[in-house]
């Protein structure tokens, strides 16, 4: 008599089981739509009269700016170096982090030995060994990608970790026992966990990964979007430092997004199959 094995049924957030009708999203996006458009009048109203618009600017002329900074073509070039060095680090944080945190949790004696040193590493202030960085690399794209690497990569262990750690033994042991291999296992167990975890912790790493890197960019550097913010900063120019920073924000969210979506598609391929 042969035994077939069958995947864990999954159903993470935002998939529905079938049946449930969608909840209605339009309704949903007109009311953030409207909330936008409240804050961005009252801000256009409070800027001149009621607040000085050398501390807040206003959203006509944080728009005005960022359409100049584009046409003198000052916005997307820094926006690549920016985003290029972020993603280095973060592509390779990623992977390493992903790595040690099978090895942590796999191997349970690495995990109890590891932990600790994760703990120190991942809370260790930031800012303050920027400049520790800058005397290892110097002050180009090694600099600023090492340096983000160096915090993503704690940001993936440490959930990579924990989630194998918490995740049901006897689930893998009664795939071994029905003649599972190993990577049977984890195919069907591990894998399917870890997308959910991963993908999670990207929403989470992909900011982080491009604030540490503007943070870089504030500590050394000539060019880039910390670069652009530190200089209006420096010369008070509200208008430029919210330009650039919303721009950055927008990226961010769009990435994230996309992010998510590509998660749905993922579980609901696996659920099929």
């Amino acid at each position: 008599m042969s035994t077939t094995l069958s995947r864990p049924r999954l159903r993470p957030p935002g998939l529905r089981p079938r049946g449930r009708r969608a909840p209605r999203s339009w309704g949903t996006l007109v009311v953030q739509v409207l909330i936008v458009l409240i804050l961005l009048g009252a801000w256009q109203l409070l800027s001149g009269p009621v607040i000085d618009p050398l501390f807040i600017s206003s959203p006509s002329a944080v728009v005005h700016r960022m359409i100049t900074l584009a046409q003198e073509d000052v916005l997307l070039p820094n926006a690549w170096v920016t985003f290029s060095q972020s993603l280095a680090g973060f592509g390779v944080g990623a992977v390493l982090g992903i790595v040690i945190g099978n090895v942590m949790g796999l191997v349970r004696v690495f995990g109890t030995v590891g932990s600790p040193f994760v703990t120190f590493f991942y809370t260790l202030p930031r800012i303050a060994i920027a400049p520790l960085f800058v005397i290892w690399l110097g002050v180009g794209f090694s600099f600023k990608a090492a340096f983000v690497a160096f915090v993503v990569v704690f940001i993936f262990i440490t959930p990579t970790y924990a989630g194998l750690r918490d995740l049901d033994e006897d689930m893998i042991a009664g795939i071994r026992v029905m003649g599972g291999s190993r990577l049977t296992a984890f195919r069907m167990a591990i894998l399917p966990q870890q997308v959910l975890w991963i993908s999670t912790t990207i929403k989470l790493a992909l900011p982080t990964a491009v604030a540490t890197d503007i943070v870089a960019e504030f500590v050394a550097s000539n060019q880039g979007l910390g670069y652009l913010m530190n200089s209006a900063a420096g010369t008070l120019d509200t208008a430029s430092l919210l330009a650039e920073v919303v721009f950055v924000s927008a990226v961010v969210t769009v990435v994230i997004g996309l992010v998510s979506v590509g998660e749905r598609w993922w579980f609901r391929w696996q659920v099929r199959s």
